[in-house]
């Protein structure tokens, strides 16, 4: 969410806090990508971080390419050494169940040699001129479960990344509960109805040893 101030984000890192004491939970977690340059894990994990959910590549959203992210190698060596536990995300632009393949078999390639304790995520959300934003609520569903279901074939565990309201009105997020849910939903506390596993609460917080902005997290799971 844009423009909130920094006592709204030290309000919902209070109310996520608190949400997590009420599900016997302390997993505080963040997601990093290229767009948080070169990360002091060290510091990272002294403030308090559990675990960390590392982008692995995307597909682009115009042009179908697979790509790497260029700071995913630097993230998860330098998470792991610093004994943050890591789980993997890969932003989706596929368009039918072949191409999911293809995306998780190129995240579980690239996480081979790594400790992945955490989910392997597909981030599933609309793109500027996304190739798979006309997808039907079927067909990204499906797209969803051939990336999961290659994802656990493969020996790691599977999770779905998308906002409360992408649920809602582009999956068929019933069919999902299998895997770990990842809920994106930038508020003092998550009203998704749905079955959760985690809880993305806020774009806009501040962790030492990162400059700039960071998504905030936590898990009621532990792995």
């Amino acid at each position: 969410e844009t423009g909130q101030s920094e006592n709204e984000v030290s309000f919902q890192m209070e109310s996520a806090a608190r949400a997590a004491t009420v599900k016997n939970t302390v997993f505080n977690m963040i997601d990093a990508t290229r767009y948080q340059g070169n990360i002091d894990w060290g510091a990272v994990a002294a403030s308090g971080i559990n675990f960390a959910i590392i982008r692995v590549g995307y597909r682009g959203s115009s042009s179908g390419a697979l790509v790497q992210d260029p700071y995913f190698k630097i993230n998860i060596s330098g998470a792991t050494k610093a004994g943050i536990k890591v789980g993997l995300y890969f932003f989706t632009q596929a368009v039918n169940e072949a191409e999911a393949v293809e995306e998780a078999s190129m995240a579980m390639s690239l996480a081979s040699g790594y400790k992945v304790t955490y989910p392997i995520f597909i981030d599933t959300e609309s793109a500027s001129g996304g190739r798979a934003n006309g997808l039907s609520k079927s067909a990204r569903t499906a797209v969803v479960k051939a990336f999961c279901q290659t994802v656990r074939n493969g020996g790691y565990k599977a999770g779905v990344y998308a906002s409360k309201s992408w649920y809602a009105n582009q999956l068929n997020a019933s069919a999902l509960n299998g895997y770990c849910i990842w809920v994106a939903q930038y508020n003092s506390s998550c009203t998704y109805s749905g079955k959760y596993d985690m809880w993305q609460y806020s774009s806009k917080g501040n962790v030492s040893g990162i400059k700039g902005n960071v998504d905030m997290n936590i898990s009621y799971t532990g792995y």
